[in-house]
């Protein structure tokens, strides 16, 4: 096997996906795991750009994170058990310098043992009624209780956790159904919750779980040392084939997991998810409807169980209750499709503003296809959506970068220079040099009119660097969320394993891989995107203003710095385009839509960690006012129908019906956006009378 290093600019990463076949025996299993353990240290202290001191205080958080990981909602270990494991507190550090699983091996046991006691429990709970007339309440999250003392903790935990449960579901089954009783709902939603649990505890228990659990746990040691290192185990070879040559049906997310949970990481352009508009990245997977339509609780499983249950048969449906960045929780129905590579291509469109026409390019992703020398390059496609939009002699140019989570560095650099005319576009820095990235197109952008740049706080890495150099070389206008998400590193991706011998039958062995950080970029001015991201011109109210998904909420982020700004000449347009983005901002701030927005997220914010009654009534009041504030939210940022955006078409490749359906359910997603309408008129400002 060959062990080639192979890069690329990566966007924000996905956790491994499996761990070894499960037919290893377990002694092979121990010697491969220790060797994974003395792999990726070895990497990383020789090129992760910061790697952090092995030692004690190192030791701690990966006691501490590792029992949240498995244990997220502290409803399954004992306190007795956090301290019998107290003992390896300081010691993670010295197994990870000498390869060890002592600690691995113990948490695993004791947590497999507690939640083979924990089927019992659950399934006495569920089988008694439940009355929702007594007044006690509950608070979801629990990642800052306390563990239980005892078995009788536990199971009071558990008790007002699949009371919750049974609650929520029972008033679902009485929204389909208004007239079927509380005695009759009741009993049907305590046996969805029983088979939805069934299913969570049969995944936790299955002879896969000691590998998700160790893939687990080289993840938390190395998303310790920055967000993006991640180590990704072996792929099950069937999933791999599938995914990469993209024959399987799903609904186009990119996942991971977060303590626990299972979260949307992307949510990919080419996916049926991303045309319904109903998921979002950063949203929270809590159920998943199986083959009888009945929803299972997914917490706790790993990514590959989960990725199974979301594949299916094309065109067949597929329920997901998510939880919002907001917190609130809304069941979803998304359609199963093919997952095509085009679907992230850059497109472009028309809107007409009365006299004006406003040319409008979305991006995805930075995308780049290095198996193919004729293969897909954003960069070369964005120029072909800009000469469309030139011979339709638009007065003006929005790129669309919302969402974007980056990509090739290469194709963000080719980019900028359609729009830039020559000079540096980011700096980077490694271990031991400084270095910069060049225009170079000859002097002449392909584009030189108006234009404007929209992010949020998905907007990251490529993203932020295109949008960066827009705006340092003051060449357009920034808009959007407050601030950008702030991934400022670079990483490579570096396989791991051990050559077999042919002649002997002794096969290859792969150990997964590692994507490491290895560098971190810096705007032109010096400045760094990382934890900063790049902060508008003119700052658009955000619903996801107060969510805690951006770089700097990981602890672990490496740090802000600056270095020496490179040379670079700005537009002389400075005076002019800061004209512009005051009045705009004034304009966005007496908005009655966007106040609004502003209104009900400080609500929302003020109502983050909710707790909740399990009285029936007051239980159903509090989840209508969180409904309402969201409901107020959706429709602010919607356009009414007498303002919509007038959207025309240019022209696409390959323009099959199905093809031309496709690009004109994407143009009609965007007419009532008020977000995009608001930037259509700061870009009217620029241009001018």
């Amino acid at each position: 096997m060959t062990m080639a290093k192979y890069w690329r600019f990566l966007p924000l990463l996905a956790v491994g996906l499996t761990a070894y076949a499960n037919n290893t025996p377990e002694e092979d299993k121990e010697v491969n795991r220790k060797n994974v353990i003395r792999l990726v240290m070895k990497r990383i202290s020789n090129e992760h750009y910061a790697p952090k001191a092995l030692d004690d205080q190192f030791s701690r958080i990966i006691w501490k994170k590792y029992l949240q990981a498995l244990d997220a909602n502290k409803n399954t270990l004992l306190q007795s058990d956090v301290d019998a494991l107290r003992k390896y507190e300081t010691l993670i550090d010295d197994e990870l310098t000498n390869p060890s699983l002592e600690y691995f091996n113990a948490i695993y046991s004791v947590s497999m043992q507690r939640l083979r006691e924990l089927q019992e429990v659950y399934r006495t709970i569920l089988a008694q009624p439940m009355n929702f007339k007594v007044r006690e309440t509950i608070q979801p999250d629990r990642s800052n209780a306390i563990y239980p003392a005892d078995e009788a903790a536990r199971r009071e935990v558990w008790r007002k956790s699949l009371k919750y449960q049974v609650l929520k579901k029972m008033l679902e089954i009485q929204q389909k159904d208004k007239d079927k009783s509380d005695a009759v709902a009741e009993k049907e939603a305590r046996k969805s919750v029983l088979m939805s649990t069934d299913g969570l505890f049969k995944s936790l228990l299955s002879n896969t779980a000691s590998d998700d659990r160790f893939s687990a746990y080289m993840n938390t040691i190395t998303l310790e040392m920055d967000p993006h290192t991640n180590y990704m185990a072996p792929v099950d070879a069937g999933l791999r084939e599938s995914m990469m040559t993209h024959r399987y049906y799903g609904l186009g997310l990119e996942l991971i997991s977060k303590e626990g949970d299972v979260v949307i990481k992307r949510v990919m352009p080419g996916g049926t998810a991303a045309r319904s508009g109903l998921l979002q990245a950063e949203d929270h997977i809590l159920s998943l409807s199986d083959g009888t339509g009945a929803m299972i609780d997914i917490t706790g499983m790993s990514i590959v169980d989960v990725s199974k249950m979301i594949r299916g048969e094309n065109n067949s449906t597929l329920k997901l209750l998510v939880r919002k960045s907001t917190g609130v929780e809304k069941e979803v129905t998304v359609k199963r499709g093919e997952i095509k590579e085009d679907g992230n291509a850059a497109k472009s469109a028309v809107i007409i503003d009365g006299a004006r026409k406003i040319g409008y390019i979305q991006l995805s992703e930075f995308y780049l296809d290095q198996t193919r020398t004729d293969g897909a390059r954003c960069a070369i496609d964005v120029a072909a959506e800009v000469e469309k939009l030139k011979q339709q002699q638009v007065n003006g140019i929005i790129v669309d970068l919302r969402g974007n989570p980056g990509g090739s560095l290469d194709q963000v650099v080719a980019m900028t220079g359609l729009f830039v005319k020559t000079g540096p576009v980011v700096l980077e820095r490694d271990r031991t040099r400084l270095g910069s990235y060049p225009i170079q197109n000859g002097d002449k952008p392909l584009y030189e009119g108006p234009l404007a740049v929209m992010v949020d706080e998905g907007s990251a890495s490529a993203s932020e660097i295109f949008s960066a150099a827009i705006q340092d070389y003051r060449r357009g206008i920034i808009v959007g969320s407050p601030s950008s998400y702030g991934k400022g590193t670079m990483q490579a991706t570096y396989p791991m394993g051990k050559l077999g011998d042919a002649a002997k039958g002794i096969p290859d062995i792969s150990y997964g891989s590692l994507a490491l950080t290895i560098r971190k970029f810096y705007r032109i001015n010096g400045h760094t995107t990382q934890l900063n991201g790049v902060t508008p011109d003119v700052i658009f109210p955000s619903r996801r203003a107060y969510a805690k998904i951006k770089e700097r909420d990981n602890e672990s982020a490496l740090v802000a710095d600056t270095i020496e700004k490179a040379y670079y000449v700005p537009y002389p347009d400075e005076v002019e385009l800061k004209k512009v983005a005051v009045a705009a901002q004034d304009r966005i701030n007496r908005d009655s839509a966007f106040n609004v927005v502003k209104r009900d997220v400080e609500w929302l914010r003020a109502h983050d960690a909710p707790v909740y009654s399990l009285e029936k009534n007051m239980f159903k009041q509090q989840l209508n006012e969180t409904q309402f504030y969201n409901d107020a939210i959706d429709k602010a940022v919607k356009l009414p129908a007498d303002k919509q955006l007038t959207i025309k078409g240019t022209s696409i490749k390959d323009a099959t019906p199905d093809n031309l359906a496709k690009y004109q359910e994407w143009m009609n997603s965007y007419t009532k956006d008020r977000y995009l309408a608001g930037t259509v008129d700061i870009l009217t400002d620029m241009i001018g009378k």
